[in-house]
């Protein structure tokens, strides 16, 4: 951006003089807001010397303002991490029930922990899972993380539970072996009353957005139905006062029933 800057010169008094007393300079460089002292010097002209008076200021357009990006999400007073690997919290077992039919391809589990309240999670967050036992190398197990299925008030509807939806996995590999999946069915095989390791929660890419008209499109082709069991829960099974979802503007696929 240009910057104009003035300079006033005096001369003594004369009608002679052929002299500008004041001129104007367009300068292209950006100049910083800057006011000079005043400056004399004496200068010959058409052969009489005179006295220069100099003072010039520039001036600078102010920068333009940082724009703040709004998050469209529920995100604030999100918690994440509260319980770690190293400090993960003992949840127990409420209820574990399995929620698909006997001729279905597979097993699905939905099961509620009791967290007393110590695990604040949101709708779209997950919990970290630390089966029990070791494993080949003979140490301890790492956790799996896995999508909350209810929403924040629980299926109970007191914040003093999580639950999640839990596929069995079960396949046979290249030699012809069964396998099992470690947390999966260590998850399906837990009794009611039984202790489970968990930590989180984690995850804000999720959250359910701010605005109840935002348009909400659920596919549950990779992430399985347990988040957005999360969400239609709060959508249609509860009652808040300050958010009362649109029905026109939510959709929900998904490739199989489970």
């Amino acid at each position: 951006m240009a910057a104009a800057v003035t300079a006033a010169v005096s001369f003594p008094s004369s009608k002679s003089s052929s002299l500008p007393s004041r001129t104007s300079i367009i300068s292209p460089d950006r100049i910083t807001l800057k006011k000079v002292p005043l400056y004399y010097r004496d200068a010959s002209a058409s052969g009489r010397v005179v006295s220069i008076r100099a003072q010039v200021t520039t001036t600078e357009a102010a920068p333009p303002a940082k724009v703040v990006k709004e998050s469209k999400k529920q995100d604030e007073g999100v918690v994440v991490n509260k319980y770690k690997p190293k400090n993960p919290y003992t949840a127990r077992v409420l209820l574990n029930t399995k929620i698909t039919g006997d001729d279905a391809p597979g097993e699905t589990w939905h099961m509620v922990f009791s967290t007393e309240g110590e695990i604040p999670y949101r709708e779209g967050q997950s919990i970290g899972v630390i089966p029990d036992g070791i494993d080949k190398n003979g140490k301890p197990h790492k956790l799996r993380l896995y999508s909350i299925a209810s929403s924040a008030l629980g299926d109970f509807g007191d914040s003093k539970t999580v639950s999640l939806c839990v596929k069995r996995l079960v396949y046979t590999n290249d030699q012809g072996e069964i396998v099992k999946g470690v947390c999966s069915n260590f998850l399906c095989d837990l009794k009611p009353g039984s202790e489970v390791t968990v930590t989180g929660p984690v995850g804000k890419e999720m959250l359910m957005p701010k605005d109840p008209n935002a348009t909400i499109v659920m596919l549950a082709t990779g992430t399985g139905i347990a988040p957005f069991r999360s969400f239609l829960w709060k959508m249609f099974f509860e009652k808040h006062e300050d958010y009362k979802v649109n029905i026109s503007t939510s959709w929900f696929f998904l490739r199989t029933l489970l």
